[in-house]
């Protein structure tokens, strides 16, 4: 498991709005908002993976952020993108293996991001 923080100005989009399947029941409207600004910035890693040979599937969206995985031989690695806590602009992305997945995803996910023009104020916990 690793938690990687960061910014990444060019894929924030401070003016963005839900749409209306991206409003979670039950939850604040800020939560819905705050997540719609870096709704660019995960389809762009998404876009970035699948290019780097980890393959994603799926997105949604709830109350934790957006969710997608990285499917393995065994179980998955789950990836949850948020910006939820302090600064709308700072960007928190959990990266765990579940279900007894391969380990080596986080890595090559901190490689993908270090080498980014794109991504600013990188800071990684294991």
């Amino acid at each position: 498991m690793m938690l990687f923080t960061f910014k990444a100005p060019t894929l924030l989009e401070p003016e963005a709005i839900p749409n209306a399947n991206e409003f979670i029941h039950d939850e604040p409207k800020e939560t819905s908002e705050r997540l719609a600004k870096i709704k660019k910035f995960v389809h762009w890693l998404k876009a970035e993976m699948d290019e780097n040979g980890l393959s994603t599937k799926g997105l949604v969206l709830d109350p934790s952020g957006w969710v997608f995985e990285v499917p393995c031989d065994e179980g998955f690695v789950m990836c949850i993108a948020a910006n939820l806590d302090g600064d709308e602009a700072c960007v928190r992305l959990l990266v765990t293996e579940m279900g007894g997945a391969a380990e080596g995803v986080d890595r090559a996910v901190e490689a993908l991001l270090r080498r980014s023009s794109k991504i600013a104020e990188l800071q990684v916990e294991q």
